[in-house]
């Protein structure tokens, strides 16, 4: 079986969408999936799964409007894209919370790299590969126009610090192994 990450797009922000991760768990797992585990208050699910990631990402969709009332956007990563993701990132772990991985539903087009030149501050890098955008945000990302347009885009989106993204894969090598 595949070890999947489902990431939904804004759950338990500011009071909307609110997601217990208890039930939200038994949700997950009374649709099927195996070893269901969460990560933190925002989202982040880890099971194993034979399923393809649009059927998985459509259940999750559906369990949670089912079970919650709201219906995120939920992009599915397996572990191993999840390992490449943080692989390749181009910054480095010692500013761990400075710097954010944007997973995106599609690939951005090579014209974006003008837009997103012309919203980085002088101390804001960024890069990108595929479906993944990282993001070093040493004034943090409450504050970074340029990570509130990335957001913004058409796309459906969502970040995580690089600390979480090391604590997924952890996890998910603990799925692998059992």
């Amino acid at each position: 079986m595949t070890v999947w990450v489902a990431l939904l797009r804004a759950v338990n922000v500011s009071g909307v969408n609110l997601l217990p991760m208890e039930a939200f768990r038994a949700a997950l797992t009374g649709i099927g999936l195996d070893g269901v585990r969460t990560y933190v208050q925002s989202g982040n699910a880890l099971f194993r799964s034979d399923q393809s990631a649009p059927v998985l990402a459509g259940r999750i969709a559906d369990a949670v409007w089912t079970g919650f009332g709201f219906r995120p956007p939920v992009l599915m990563l397996t572990s191993a894209e999840l390992a490449a993701a943080r692989a390749a990132c181009p910054f480095g772990a010692e500013d761990g919370d400075k710097v954010h991985f944007f997973f995106m539903e599609r690939e951005l087009p090579r014209a974006t790299a003008d837009f997103l030149k012309a919203l980085a501050t002088p101390f804001e890098r960024y890069s990108w590969r595929g479906k993944v955008l990282w993001l070093h945000l040493p004034e943090g990302l409450g504050g970074s126009k340029l990570a509130q347009r990335v957001i913004s885009l058409p796309i459906d989106v969502t970040a995580r610090n690089m600390k979480s993204v090391d604590a997924m894969l952890a996890l998910a090598t603990k799925l692998e192994g059992a």
